[in-house]
């Protein structure tokens, strides 16, 4: 397999001449036999002809004979001839070359041998009974037609060599563009993401210099997020591990039991945080590299929530909430996704529900299908987000002010980025201070029919 785009355009355009050019040299090769075939049987005619008209002119008697015998042939005698008087059949009166092909005289061309050579005979007769014969040996017109393809082929010498160097200073010239793009290129800083001048680029080169661009625009955009995210996730450890360093030195110092105990749980609660917190950089981070969601199946939501639910339901009774499911429609909400990343996004919602919500408040799940789609409903008490800043929580480390409890600001950037992943979307119901408020995510249904398929 040849690699280089230099050697194989060569390869490609060398070898198209010299197929072109052989093809043309054997066609006229064929073509010029032909054409001497036609005119050595034409000059046959020809010399009959004349042979007649000398015969007419000879004196007739015993001195015609003598004059038209020839001597005995050599092995470069190339044209031979016979006259035959009498009825046909005979060779009574023949006189002519000693080495003319045997056979019985016949009117017209024809083919005959002697002595291992082919000869080309052409027959006539005249007014006064004489038969006459004009043969030519074979051989003498493939001499011919080699040596006018050897003249044809001749000219491959110089041309080759000629060819191929103006080949290769075109295909060097032709492939200049991408020597300029590599040179750039390769001249570039690594956070250099500005892009490649499509104006002056050939047709051809275009495409590429727009997918680069491209390229590159998407890796500056990941590079701007992954310093935004490295900066954001800084600075939100900075917290935890500070209140974990200032617990621990109270703990140190204290001499009371009591307080001592009260410092270390202090220590204990920022290192769930911080793992919290790590937890949830990890997954985000996932998910935003991933473009596709990974390993699909079929997912039952109403099983998931259920699931869920049942998880989390021990920490909401230690915090006096009521939490529970309604309307699961098992069976029927039924999406295609990753079974993990749809619980993580569940728990997400949960935790977010139970967290905002007061003590001996309630929350809700809800599971239902609407025109195709598996809408998810999880309902809480809390102190709900107002309209302005809807848009707003989705951003990552992005609380809302004043609401009184601690997180990284990450769980509905998580949701959004998984519902987004399954095709889904995420919306609020209610705003800030309305009692109830509502988080709905909605995701596309498996059809039925391709499920039993």
């Amino acid at each position: 397999m040849i690699r280089s785009l230099r050697q194989r355009l060569l390869v490609i355009l060398g070898g198209s001449i010299v197929a072109a050019w052989l093809a043309t040299a054997l066609f006229s090769y064929l073509d010029t036999r032909q054409l001497i075939d036609e005119m050595l049987d034409t000059q046959l005619m020809q010399s009959a002809d004349l042979l007649i008209i000398l015969l007419d002119r000879l004196p007739q008697g015993d001195l015609a004979e003598p004059m038209l015998q020839q001597p005995d042939a050599d092995a470069n005698q190339m044209i031979a001839f016979r006259v035959q008087h009498g009825p046909v059949g005979t060779t009574g009166g023949t006189v002519g070359s000693s080495n003319f092909p045997t056979g019985r005289w016949q009117q017209g061309l024809r083919d005959a041998a002697n002595d291992g050579q082919m000869w080309r005979v052409f027959g006539t007769s005249d007014g006064a009974g004489r038969r006459i014969e004009v043969a030519l040996r074979q051989d003498v017109k493939g001499k011919f037609a080699d040596l006018v393809a050897v003249h044809i082929l001749h000219p491959l010498w110089i041309a080759i060599p000629l060819l191929a160097g103006l080949i290769w200073l075109s295909v060097g010239w032709g492939l200049r563009p991408l020597q300029d793009i590599t040179s750039a290129v390769e001249r570039r800083s690594p956070d250099d993401m500005q892009p490649l001048g499509v104006g002056a680029a050939p047709d051809e080169i275009r495409p590429l210099l727009e997918a680069l661009n491209q390229l590159f625009g998407r890796i500056a955009l990941l590079l701007d997020r992954e310093r935004r995210f490295a900066a954001d996730a800084a600075h939100e450890l900075r917290t935890p591990l500070a209140a974990i360093k200032t617990h621990a030195q109270v703990a140190r110092q204290e001499r009371d039991p009591g307080k001592c105990a009260l410092a270390i749980d202090g220590v204990i609660e920022g290192a769930d945080r911080g793992t919290r917190l790590v937890e949830q950089l990890l997954v985000l981070s996932r998910l935003e590299q991933e473009a596709v969601i990974g390993p699909c199946e079929t997912v039952n939501i109403s099983d998931l929530v259920i699931e869920c639910v049942a998880s989390i339901a021990p920490k909401a009774a230690t915090d006096g909430i009521d939490l529970g499911a309604a309307d699961m429609l098992c069976g029927r909400a039924v999406v295609n996704g990753n079974a993990d990343l749809l619980r993580i996004m569940l728990r997400n919602l949960l935790d977010n529900a139970v967290r905002y919500t007061l003590e001996g408040g309630e929350v809700t799940a809800s599971v239902e299908t609407v025109n195709q789609a598996v809408i998810l409903r999880i309902t809480d008490g809390g102190p709900g987000i107002s309209s302005d800043l809807q848009q707003r929580v989705f951003d990552r480390f992005y609380r809302v002010a004043g609401s009184g409890q601690q997180g990284c600001g990450l769980g509905l950037s998580i949701v959004l980025r998984i519902a987004e992943l399954h095709g889904g979307t995420v919306n609020f119901e209610g705003g800030a201070g309305e009692g109830t408020f509502a988080v709905i995510v909605t995701l596309p249904i498996v059809d039925r029919m391709k499920l039993s398929s």
